[in-house]
Parts: structure tokens; sequence; C-alpha cells
């Protein structure tokens, strides 16, 4: 039985936003590697690049390399290039600015940009909200959410909007027409991107999100785990109306059903 596993990180290998592992995190990786079964961690964080999480990963005790990980990052700039962007105003941490920069984008703050690309901000103020705002309203700049998120689970537990969101009312507020591009998981441009390499004849979605991950994996006919480990518990699966192929309160729940699919294949 030959598949593949492209595994979200928040809420299902982390625990919080400091990218602390569940217990079981290093055990399920090293199956993973072990047993060779192919596998990607698939992640919409935006407020660092992927070369910065993955070592801060390693760091705290998962054996993942460079090419084990893919974020929004990986996609952003070539999609910001087809739209002839060149100026932008950034929503998100200093990062993701860097990032950009690095990438050849001018980084302007103010109003006068092509585009405003919107990642998770915790330090989003009025002035942001008012300068992408004027961006978008008077200069016809283009609306970039870095990942299409609704709903953003905390450290402490508590929730805050996500990149989707924020792009959302921003769009909402000066009647954007246009569709707001999904760069991140699950989007097929970004599936496209992950899978370059793996075998493709059967795909897992592993993920803690029904709305934005699960929900869209099963438009696009990749098979869906719902991990309960993050920001949604089981409840929350008869509210979306929506029945995953699995569903696992953790990952060594998981890897038993991993050890039982290698058995009979």
């Amino acid at each position: 039985m030959m598949f593949t596993l492209l595994i979200d990180m928040d809420g299902v290998l982390t625990k919080n936003k400091e990218f602390e592992p569940f217990e079981d995190a290093p055990e399920f990786i090293k199956f993973l590697k072990e047993r060779e079964i192919p596998f990607r961690i698939v992640s919409n964080n935006s407020t660092k690049t992927p070369e910065d999480i993955t070592e801060i990963l390693r760091e705290n005790g998962l054996e993942l390399g460079e090419e084990d990980l893919i974020t929004p990052l990986v996609v952003l700039p070539e999609y910001l290039r087809s739209l002839n962007v060149k100026r932008v105003f950034v929503i998100g941490t200093r990062e993701l600015a860097d990032f950009l920069a690095k990438e050849s984008f001018e980084i302007v703050y103010d109003h006068s940009v092509d585009a405003v690309v919107i990642g998770q901000d915790k330090e989003i103020d009025f002035f942001k909200i008012k300068t992408a705002t004027s961006a978008v309203f008077l200069k016809g700049a283009k609306v970039v959410p870095v990942n299409r998120s609704r709903i953003v689970k905390d450290s402490d537990s508590l929730y805050f909007p996500g990149s989707g969101s924020t792009a959302s009312y921003i769009a909402y507020a000066t009647n954007y027409e246009e569709e707001l591009p999904n760069l991140g998981k699950p989007s097929e441009r970004f599936i496209k991107e992950t899978l370059k390499g793996l075998p493709t004849r059967e795909v897992y979605l592993v993920s803690d999100d029904i709305y934005t991950d699960l929900q869209g994996a099963g438009k696009l006919g990749i098979k869906t785990v719902f991990m309960t480990t993050g920001k949604y518990n089981a409840g929350e699966l008869d509210k979306a109306g929506f029945k995953p192929d699995y569903t696992f309160g953790s990952l060594s729940e998981f890897m038993k059903e991993l050890k039982r699919w290698l058995s009979t294949s």
C-alpha cells in the first residue's frame, strides 16, 4: 500500500506558537522516516521562513530536513510576480517583510503600492489597517493573503482571526471584486508544489482544521485525517457537516493505524 501523508504542523505536530511538539511527535516522525513513508509537513505559517521553522523544529527534537516542510512562502513570490507586483505593503511579521525584500520586492510603508500582502500579525494596528485599506481603495492594490486561514488558536488557548479573515474584511470594506487567492493549504497551487517528487496515487491530508484544510482537501480528491489535538474537537464535525476518512485523538493513535496499514499492504 503506497500512500503519501501531508501533515499539518500547528495542532498536529506542535501544540503552540513556540513550535513546541506534542510528546509523541518525535516518535511519530522517527517512525515515518524509519518505515520510509513518504510525507511532507505542510503549514500555513507566515511568521517565519520555512528554513527558520525547520531549524526550530529540529532544535525541539523533530528529525526533519529542509525538504520535509513547505509553507505558502514557497509559492508567494512567484504569484506576486505573475501579477507584475513590485511594491508591497505588508501586514505581517518583520520576517515576512524581510523574506519578500530578499525576493526583490520593494517594501513600502504607505499606501502607494501594487499589492497588500497579509500574513499573521500580532502587532496589527490602526495604521496598518488604514494603510492597507487605502492602498486597495485608492490605488487599486491587489489583496494577497499568504493563506486563507479563518481562525487561529494562540498559545494561551484563545483565538484570533487568521490571515484569510483579515483579507476578507479589507476586501469587504473596499468593495474589492477579485477573488482572494489561496496560496496555502489546501489550494491546488500549494498541493501541486507540495507533492513534487512524492507518490500521488493515494494522498492523505492530516490536519486539525476542518474548514480550511480538510473540506478543501476533500474537494481535491485527497483523503482526510482529522486530529482532535488542535483548534477543534470531534463535536465540530457535526456543526461543519463533514465526515473525514479518519479521526484520531493523538499521533500515537494514528501511528497504530499506520502500522496496521503497512501490515496489510
